[in-house]
C-alpha cells in the first residue's frame, strides 16, 4: 500500500485493507477502522445523531413523547417520524412529496436503531472513503439509499419507513463491485477474505430481516443493487491501464442508475391507488 493522501481522500499506492494491521488496535480503531475528522463518514454520522436527538425533541414537545410504548426500538411514534419526513407513499403518491425519499436517510426509529446503523457504519465507512474517495462514498450513499426507500414505497406501501439501512447496504453492493474490478490486482489473500466478510454480513441481514416484521427489507435490497450498479461508475479502479473496460462500466453505472430511479416513477405512478 502507499501513503494516505487526505486530499484526493484514497491510498496513492493502491489497495487499502478493511481493518488496520495492530496486534492491539485501539478504541477507535475497533469501532472505526482508519477514522478520519475530515471525512463525510464523520460528518454524516455527527448529522444523524443532531436528527436523531431533534426528532426526541419534537416527540416530547409536539407528539406523545420521546419514547412511546409501542416503539421496541425504543424511539419516537410512527406519527412523530412521519411529521419529520419518513417514507410514506400516500404522501409521495398524491402529494408529490418526493423529498420523503431523501429525508428518512437521517431519522431513525429508535436508540437501538440508530446505534446498530451508526456502528455497521463506523466499521466500514472510513474504509471506503479513504479508497473511493469522499465524494464517490457520497454519491453511493446517496443515491442507494433514495433507491432504497424507493423500492420500500413501491413494495411496501402501508409501510412508514425512516433509516439510513438502504444506504449502508448500497455501501456493501459497491465494495462487491470494487472486490470484482479489482480482483487480480488485490492480495489474493484479502480479497477472498473481504469477499467472505461482505457476503456474510449481507446473508446476516437477510436472516435478521426475515424474522422481524419491521425491518424494511426491499430497502436493502434497493440499496444493494444500486450501490452495485453505481459503484461500476464511482469505485476505484486499482490498475485502470490494464481494465479495457473501464469506460463501459462507468457509463453502464449512469445508465443503470438512471434506469432504475425511471422504473420507480413508472411502478408507481401505473398502478392504481389501494
Amino acid at each position: 500500500g502507499g501513503a494516505f493522501d487526505p486530499e484526493a481522500g484514497e491510498m496513492a499506492g493502491g489497495h487499502l485493507p478493511l481493518t488496520r494491521r495492530t496486534m492491539l488496535p485501539d478504541l477507535i480503531d475497533l469501532f472505526a477502522p482508519w477514522f478520519f475528522i475530515r471525512s463525510f463518514a464523520f460528518l454524516i454520522t455527527c448529522v444523524e445523531i443532531a436528527m436523531f436527538l431533534i426528532s426526541m425533541y419534537v416527540g416530547h414537545v409536539y407528539f406523545d413523547g420521546a419514547f412511546v410504548k409501542n416503539n421496541d426500538m425504543g424511539g419516537p411514534s410512527e406519527e412523530t417520524l412521519v411529521s419529520m419526513g419518513a417514507v410514506s407513499t400516500p404522501l409521495i403518491k398524491n402529494q408529490f412529496q418526493f423529498w420523503r425519499l431523501f429525508t428518512p436517510l437521517f431519522l431513525h426509529a429508535g436508540v437501538l436503531h440508530i446505534a446498530s446503523n451508526l456502528l455497521f457504519f463506523s466499521q466500514c465507512a472510513y474504509t471506503f472513503e479513504r479508497r473511493w474517495g469522499r465524494y464517490a462514498v457520497a454519491l453511493i450513499f446517496f443515491l442507494s439509499g433514495i433507491a432504497g426507500n424507493m423500492l420500500s414505497a413501491v413494495g411496501n406501501p402501508d409501510m412508514t419507513a425512516v433509516g439510513a439501512s438502504g444506504a449502508l447496504a448500497g455501501l456493501l453492493g459497491a465494495d462487491l463491485v470494487y472486490i470484482y474490478l479489482n480482483w487480480n490486482f488485490i492480495p489474493a489473500r484479502e480479497s477472498r477474505v473481504e469477499l467472505c466478510v461482505v457476503t456474510m454480513i449481507i446473508l446476516l441481514n437477510v436472516m435478521i430481516g426475515g424474522s422481524k416484521g419491521n425491518i424494511d427489507n426491499l430497502a436493502h435490497l434497493g440499496g444493494l443493487v444500486e450501490g452495485g450498479i453505481c459503484g461500476f461508475s464511482l469505485v476505484k479502479i486499482l490498475v485502470p491501464d490494464q481494465e479495457p473496460n473501464r469506460d463501459a462500466y462507468r457509463r453502464g453505472g449512469i445508465i443503470g442508475t438512471l434506469a432504475l430511479y425511471a422504473l420507480f416513477f413508472i411502478t408507481l405512478y401505473a398502478f392504481p391507488s389501494s
